[in-house]
């Protein structure tokens, strides 16, 4: 489970620290530009990271530190933990003035107080072993190889390679799947790539697709993927009214059931990762006003039945009503040019009925 997450000068986030110990879900309330998106920014350059990336240009640029000011570092840590273990990765990144690259100024990871892998610029060490050279402008992490997936290296690179951060847009779903995903992309459009390995995993989540599927589109009968090249794969879904079928492409279906297939894939994925985090940006997004509620508390259960954790957040009150002021975090900025504050709901005072009355009367500010 995600315990902890502190940043500092990234973009609007300095000395900036979201604390999720002993949550399953939340949600992050704010307005446009109070700083959400940029939560979700940072963690998935610690999702890139598990996925193998390691090139600093290709995450951090000069627009990333705050104000484009490179004087002072930018400092991510996340803390994190697996199987009852606490690991603790930290990242320092800067920008001298005569590098034309970010460079890493110091890296670690540490598992229950224990230092397993530790760098300081160039100048690396892991448990057990002699110190070695790393290039500064290249994460370190991804790069350690080691002998077994019971490694506390592996295990968190696998925990941050499964993060799941979601900002979709069903327009742009791919129509058929090419290959086998591991990993599904922020926008979702490899999203039947990625059910397709899921399933290819465990044949058995095909149930728990089907059954949420079907209680939003009772006339639903089957789903399957057809053959139709040497490695292309056609998403299908048959529905039956008495004794008359019908047969829809993926990309035939509404924006809003290309939303529902994806929250069946992602609660397949929590029953085959119990240790799984999702964020998901503005889940309500073409999701019928009837449906809405069903399909979030139906999202909420799945990940707090076990270690996962789900995130949330959009302006939408249904979504916010959803949720509960111990774990609504309220995301606020007084202006451009003030840092991005978090603070709990229960924690704060307002005279409306509700939060969300409280949130469109500026009481949360």
């Amino acid at each position: 489970m995600l315990k902890k997450i502190y940043i500092n000068n990234f973009k609007c986030l300095q000395n900036f620290e979201f604390n999720m110990d002993e949550l399953n879900s939340a949600f992050l309330l704010g307005k446009n530009g109070s700083g959400k998106t940029t939560i979700f920014d940072v963690v998935e350059i610690f999702q890139k990271i598990g996925k193998g990336e390691t090139s600093l240009k290709e995450m951090i640029s000069v627009d990333s530190f705050s104000f484009s000011d490179t004087k002072l570092p930018i400092e991510f840590e996340i803390t994190v933990e697996i199987d009852n273990k606490i690991f603790i990765y930290e990242l320092s990144i800067e920008f001298p003035s005569h590098f034309h690259d970010p460079k890493i100024r110091n890296e670690s990871l540490t598992v229950k107080n224990t230092s397993v892998f530790k760098r300081d610029g160039g100048q690396a060490s892991i448990k057990d072993a002699k110190e070695f050279l790393l290039d500064w402008h290249h994460v370190g992490l991804p790069l350690i190889m080691v002998r077994s997936e019971q490694d506390p290296l592996a295990i968190f690179k696998n925990w941050l390679k499964n993060i799941i951060i979601l900002s979709p847009s069903p327009s742009y779903f791919n129509k058929i799947s090419k290959t086998e995903s591991s990993t599904l992309l922020r926008g979702a459009e490899n999203i039947i790539d990625w059910a397709r390995w899921l399933l290819s995993e465990n044949p058995s989540l095909y149930v728990v697709i089907h059954d949420f599927l079907k209680f939003r589109m009772p006339d639903l009968e089957m789903f399957k993927f057809e053959n139709i090249g040497s490695d292309d794969r056609e998403l299908l879904f048959i529905f039956k009214e008495d004794l008359t079928k019908y047969t829809l492409k993926f990309h035939q279906l509404s924006d809003g059931e290309k939303i529902f297939f994806l929250g069946a894939v992602v609660i397949a994925a929590q029953k085959n990762n119990p240790n799984l985090l999702c964020l998901w940006d503005e889940p309500d997004n073409f999701v019928g006003l009837i449906e809405l509620d069903h399909f979030i508390i139906a999202c909420r259960k799945a990940f707090e039945s076990s270690q996962s954790q789900l995130i949330m957040t959009s302006h939408n009150p249904q979504v916010i009503n959803n949720f509960s002021n111990h774990n609504i975090f309220v995301v606020k900025r007084t202006s451009h040019l003030s840092p991005t504050r978090i603070e709990i709901a229960e924690t704060i005072q307002y005279e409306s009925r509700t939060l969300v009355d409280a949130f469109d009367n500026g009481e949360l500010d």
